[in-house]
């Protein structure tokens, strides 16, 4: 089977890229001129310089792509103002037009498009158990962008008769992984200055290791199953439990320091303003702040994985962050 990548070179992109290649399908990767594709070159894959948001510059895709994976995005969870979110629907959505129309176009054999999106999409709901049928209301403007270009392709494949797959990942960790929000965390608690908003027995979001994902995208591939499907370890632990998990591993005996939510959001709000007239994304933002004092408990997602792929998440948390704190030392990154 012929597969078309985006986003190749980022952390899911070479992981995923890497595991595609070694199940032996023919893959071609879409890059811009300063994609590092170090950890990818040696693969037998065929690289394409493309850019997304110019439709032009698309034509010289393949013409015998099956089908296509698009991880490439603008990720940026704390963006608060207009001129980052005008470039956010640039990338995450009239891109994944462009490359929607050009595939239609040009491929007789294309017929599914699987498209990474984010539990950003849904929002943070409060109050529920969130499942595959909750209703999104995205409450960033990352969030709001990935809602955009999901309702996008439902429209343009309903339109075309395509098969549409939506991956909705929670925070995805593991080895190869430089600047995720993981990584923060894991530096925090390691100095023992992790900020617990709150009491810390709120239920936090989950997280998924990277080896999960990607066989849970090979399967997708194989699948003819169609429609939108949290990606996540559902172990529903709470702050406290995985401040104490990953404290364990880095041997610490204190890693958090306890802030009251309402003065985390004062400390933070003339932060947030300054980022706004600056046109430049928060370190942190109140919203972000009251998020993470509130539970956030799904159901269901497992079971629906199940019944589409017969496979669910394997790495617990304290598996995969074994392995992967062991890398962070490897690479001295902590």
């Amino acid at each position: 089977m012929k597969l078309l990548i985006t986003g190749c070179t980022g952390f899911i992109g070479k992981h995923l890229t890497k595991f595609l290649y070694h199940k032996g399908y023919d893959l071609t990767c879409l890059i811009r001129k300063t994609s590092n594709t170090s950890n990818i070159e040696d693969l037998n894959i065929r690289f394409i310089v493309a850019d997304l948001t110019d439709k032009a510059n698309l034509e010289n895709l393949p013409d015998d792509i099956e089908t296509v994976i698009h991880l490439a995005a603008q990720v940026d969870f704390s963006a608060v103002s207009d001129k980052v979110y005008k470039n956010m629907i640039e990338t995450n959505v009239n891109a994944v037009e462009n490359l929607f129309k050009v595939m239609n176009k040009k491929s007789t054999d294309f017929k599914r498009f699987i498209h990474f999106s984010s539990l950003a999409a849904l929002g943070f709901r409060r109050g529920i158990k969130v499942n595959n049928q909750t209703k999104a209301d995205p409450e960033t403007l990352y969030g709001k962008s990935k809602l955009e270009s999901e309702n996008l392709l439902k429209q343009l494949c309903k339109d075309f008769d395509k098969e549409l797959v939506i991956i909705r990942p929670s925070l995805v960790y593991g080895e190869q992984d430089y600047k995720s929000d993981f990584l923060q965390s894991v530096r925090l608690i390691n100095k023992g200055i992790f900020p617990v908003f709150g009491n810390g027995n709120n239920i936090m979001s989950p997280f998924i290791y990277i080896e999960d994902l990607c066989e849970i995208c090979y399967r997708f591939v194989e699948s003819k199953t169609t429609g939108s499907y949290i990606c996540a370890m559902d172990e529903g632990f709470s702050i406290n439990e995985f401040v104490k998990i990953l404290s364990k591993i880095l041997n610490k005996k204190r890693g958090a320091i306890r802030v009251p939510t309402c003065l985390g959001q004062a400390l933070i709000f003339p932060l947030e303003i300054i980022s706004r007239i600056l046109n430049k994304p928060a370190p942190l933002t109140r919203k972000r702040i009251k998020d993470l004092s509130l539970d956030r408990k799904f159901k269901n997602i497992h079971t629906d994985l199940k019944k589409a792929i017969d496979y669910v998440p394997q790495k617990t948390l304290e598996e995969g962050a074994t392995s992967t704190i062991s890398w962070y030392r490897l690479e001295k990154l902590i």
